[in-house]
């Protein structure tokens, strides 16, 4: 009788009863059980059922990447030159601003520097926020629209001389702002205007320049200003031409009272006499940054300092300036008055500062500024509980939102940098996610990879933008629940062309492979990975370019590993790509140099049982050991580089340094048992035809291994070879038989199945059969049947199917079996076959339930075994008295001489 694979499933996992009851629900109940029973039987049948247990994915454990102790923006490698620095000092934001703002009424700046300046009052900065330029002013007031060719700078608050800053291409700050922009005039007494107050004349100012530049007289101007009341508003809107004109309304009352009036009540706004509870005055916006600016930023109390800037924020929240535009001076006057205090070691400080800076929305220089302070208090995990206060990390994202990898590239690398930092923090993880941050990297990702393809120059920093991108992207995928999303925002994708487009940027390469490695431990990404056509192309590049590397490949293989064990189709087109096995081959063979070349060296504290060469071997061998669960592909291999494979798993099994990194050796002797499920006794040309003994006799010592995986992966690959006579034979003659029936008594059910399995194949020869006598294996076999049978039915298939091999050609049972034994064995079988007893099954019984349960299915099977063999001993037990007398008789008695030709050649578990 032939052996049966009875616990095999359909290839989609699912059990054969579900699978039936689903894909025949209209069907009756005979033809159902009838088409269940076919398919049980089909798909167990081994020489045609490739996804059974006996060829399976190799599974490993995934590469381990420990974390750095300190946070760094490149991690500890020796930096490159052009690698923006993790460290800095952020004293250059001091006079980042250094930028005039127009003073307010009355104030005459003198070449007198104040130790602590005065803060100009703020509501008049943002009532009367004008332009430097009169051009600008007179366009106002009578929406002239010429604009003058070059724009000049306004004085310095502290009236520092005018310097010349260097402007970068597509960096917009608040040091280039239109009415910022610096212009050097060679000859002063040549400077003029393009457009005036009128046709004919200049505005000319006979008082000191109130717009810091020389002016006209003011009687032009106020000759200017005459030309209807329509104007008024706008007029009244600029208290400078209106102070500064002595002559202006003299001839008209109306006017005249109009200003008086304007006047007044702008004193009105000007005097807070508003009393808070009746005693103190409400402080101001020019109150606190007064205090700010009075405090000395070498020699200043840290708690006084945080109060203030506190103060600033809830002011600034009152007042509904947290969500509104600020006029650019305002926002300078600010930001002075906050960069005095950037160098302060109080990190409390420093993220009100930042938090203050990231409400304004702030650009270019000042973006990176504030994106540097953020970095640097990130860099220390003591300061992650910083974070959660209020809006902090919304107003970080809603700046790197607002962020251009491209033209703000200096503000994203540190953004990113601090990102892949808080990260690390599971609750800051949580939140970010929350806040929507992964959308907003893949798009960033897109920007990268967009501008690459269409060879858009950028700023070379923005490779490493992506660099810390994707450092941070790492940290997202540690949270399994961010997969669907990863998946719905299109990152597979993006990262994968990232890894084509930027394969000779090692950094970029490994942050990506580190990605990849977590995701693809997830069914649904590894679906995402098969539908991009390139991926394994660009693996195979990678594989050939960073073959030293041993960081990427391992992860890269273990990606690959992970696609090709779960989806056929991705074996196939692995294996159709170019030199792809060769590839693979070839980094087996450097990584198993580089770890003979590590143990000859003998260096001292090297464990190299878990080098990170060995890792390699482990995941290179995983991806073929994969690959070959396709019949095709699993032959094809074993034609073309079956020999080469089998030399380089042997020579790891028989090395010294191997045998103790266990995985390493799981992988090789699970390969192994793949390959050589294709092996075929009736091809004599078959490579583990050739080898079968070399196989055998590498692998002996592995069947008392210390590790039950190592055991039964041992196991399989005797019960592949054993359909050969020559394998039987050399089983027979060495201590591998006497080690298979010691392993008859363990408990670990798969142990038992895949040893039982092998002696399936053994006992088709009668020298197996006596040995297998001797050695007691018979009793040992009634024991587990006694023990184990009701409760995994398959199990006892195989022992049954072990007895009837066993006495398949004996007339007298006997000779085989005492007594005891066959009293043991009537007496069980009988109770195991008895159906009523077990599923309350009868002659009556027409309920389709009972008869397509898988329990019934496998219990059907082990009892068309276990009838052959009962019917086998009660036939002997009736004819015993004839079987004397043939006995005495010889002549009426032909013995058999043949082998038996009833067992099919057990293919392993």
């Amino acid at each position: 009788m032939e052996f049966k694979n009875f616990l095999s499933k359909t290839k989609d996992g699912n059990d054969f009863a579900t699978a039936y009851q689903e894909a025949n629900s209209r069907k009756t109940s005979a033809e159902i059980i009838n088409e269940a029973r076919l398919a049980i039987k089909e798909s167990q049948n081994i020489e045609t059922n490739f996804a059974s247990a006996a060829i399976k994915p190799l599974q490993t454990q995934r590469p381990f990447t420990p974390r750095d102790k300190e946070r760094l923006l490149f991690g500890n490698k020796k930096p490159k030159a052009d690698r923006p620095p993790s460290s800095f000092s952020l004293r250059y934001l001091q006079n980042e601003t250094d930028l005039p703002v127009t003073p307010p009424d009355n104030r005459i700046f003198t070449t007198h520097v104040s130790k602590h300046p005065s803060t100009p009052k703020i509501d008049e900065l943002k009532k009367y926020n004008r332009s430097n330029s009169l051009t600008e002013l007179n366009g106002n007031i009578f929406n002239i629209g010429v604009k003058e060719p070059c724009k000049i700078r306004l004085p310095s608050l502290d009236n520092k001389p005018l310097q010349k800053r260097k402007i970068f291409n597509n960096t917009t700050s608040l040091d280039n702002l239109p009415e910022e922009t610096e212009y050097k005039i060679d000859n002063p007494k040549l400077e003029s205007r393009n457009a005036f107050s009128s046709p004919q004349e200049k505005t000319i100012f006979d008082q000191q320049p109130a717009f810091g530049r020389s002016s006209a007289k003011q009687a032009n101007l106020s000759e200017c200003l005459l030309l209807g009341p329509q104007n008024l508003t706008k007029i009244f809107d600029n208290r400078h031409i209106i102070e500064h004109s002595e002559t202006l309304f003299t001839s008209t009352g109306y006017l005249t009272k109009q200003l008086l009036l304007h006047k007044q009540n702008d004193l009105n706004k000007r005097t807070h006499s508003i009393l808070a509870d009746g005693n103190e005055p409400v402080r101001t916006i020019d109150d606190i940054l007064n205090d700010l600016n009075r405090t000395d930023p070498q020699n200043y109390n840290d708690e006084t300092v945080k109060n203030l800037l506190e103060e600033l924020y809830a002011f600034m929240e009152k007042e509904g300036m947290l969500n509104s535009k600020i006029s650019s001076k305002l926002k300078i006057v600010i930001l002075k008055s906050l960069y005095r205090f950037v160098e302060s070691k109080n990190e409390q400080i420093l993220i009100n500062i930042a938090q203050i800076i990231l409400v304004m929305k702030v650009t270019g220089n000042n973006l990176s500024g504030v994106c540097k302070l953020i970095f640097k208090i990130a860099k220390n995990d003591v300061n992650d509980n910083l974070f959660f206060r209020r809006n902090l990390l919304e107003l970080f994202l809603d700046a790197l939102g607002r962020s251009s990898p491209m033209d703000d590239a200096e503000a994203c690398v540190y953004a990113y940098g601090a990102l892949k930092f808080l990260t690390m923090n599971v609750k800051l993880l949580e939140k970010v996610l929350d806040l929507g941050i992964l959308p907003l990297m893949v798009l960033h990702i897109k920007l990268i990879n967009t501008a690459k393809i269409d060879k858009t120059p950028f700023h070379k920093q923005t490779d490493h933008v992506l660099f810390q991108l994707t450092g941070a992207l790492r940290n997202l995928v540690s949270d399994e629940h961010v997969y669907d999303n990863f998946i719905f925002c299109g990152t597979i994708p993006q990262l994968c062309q990232a890894l084509e487009l930027f394969q000779n940027d090692a950094d970029i390469t490994a942050n990506i492979s580190r990605t990849l490695s977590t995701v693809s431990t997830n069914e649904v990404c590894c679906d995402s990975l098969v539908e991009i056509d390139t991926i394994y192309k660009t693996f195979i590049k990678l594989f050939n370019l960073y073959e030293e590397n041993d960081e990427i490949i391992v992860r890269l293989a273990y990606t690959l590993g992970n696609i090709v064990a779960k989806i056929d189709d991705s074996r196939v087109k692995l294996f159709k790509e170019e030199k792809s096995i060769d590839c693979l081959l070839t980094l087996w063979t450097t990584y198993l140099e580089r770890t003979l070349q590590l143990c000859s060296l003998k260096v001292e504290n090297v464990s190299i049982s878990n080098s990170s060469s060995e890792d390699v071997m482990i995941k290179v061998i995983r991806v073929i050991a994969n690959i070959v669960i396709n019949p095709d592909i699993g032959k094809a291999i074993n034609e073309q580089y079956g020999s080469k494979l089998i030399d380089e798993f042997l020579k790891v099994l028989i090395s010294n340094p191997f045998k103790k990194n266990q995985e390493l050796v799981l992988s090789i002797l699970s390969t192994l048992n793949n390959l050589s499920y294709y092996y075929s006794s009736d091809l004599e040309l078959d490579v583990f035809h050739v080898k079968q003994i070399d196989i055998a006799e590498g692998i002996i010592e592995y069947t008392k291994s210390k590790s039950n995986d190592c055991i039964v992966e041992t196991m399989r690959i005797l019960g592949n070879l054993s359909r050969s006579k020559i394998t039987r034979n050399y089983i027979a003659e060495t201590d591998i038989f006497g080690n298979l029936v010691n392993l008859l008594t363990t408990a670990e059910p798969t142990l038992l199945k895949t040893t039982i399995g092998v002696f399936v194949n053994l006992m088709s020869d009668n020298r197996a059969r006596k040995l297998f006598k001797s050695c007691g294996g018979v009793s040992k076999l009634i024991s587990l049947l006694t023990k184990y049978c009701e409760n995994d039915w398959l199990l006892g298939s195989l022992i049954c199917q072990v007895l009837w091999n066993y006495c398949i050609d004996t007339v007298d049972l006997y000779e085989l079996l005492t007594e005891e034994e066959i009293h043991q064995l009537l007496i069980l079988l009988a109770d195991y076959l008895d159906e009523e007893k077990l599923f309350g099954v009868d002659d009556s019984t027409e309920e389709m339930e009972v008869f397509v349960t898988q329990e019934y299915l496998i219990w059907e099977e082990f009892a068309n075994v276990a009838t052959n063999l009962l019917e086998k001993i009660e036939y002997f037990l009736d004819t015993f008295d004839q079987i004397q007398i043939s006995v005495e008789d010889p002549a009426a008695l032909q013995p058999s001489t043949r082998e038996s030709g009833t067992n099919i050649s057990f293919s392993a578990w």
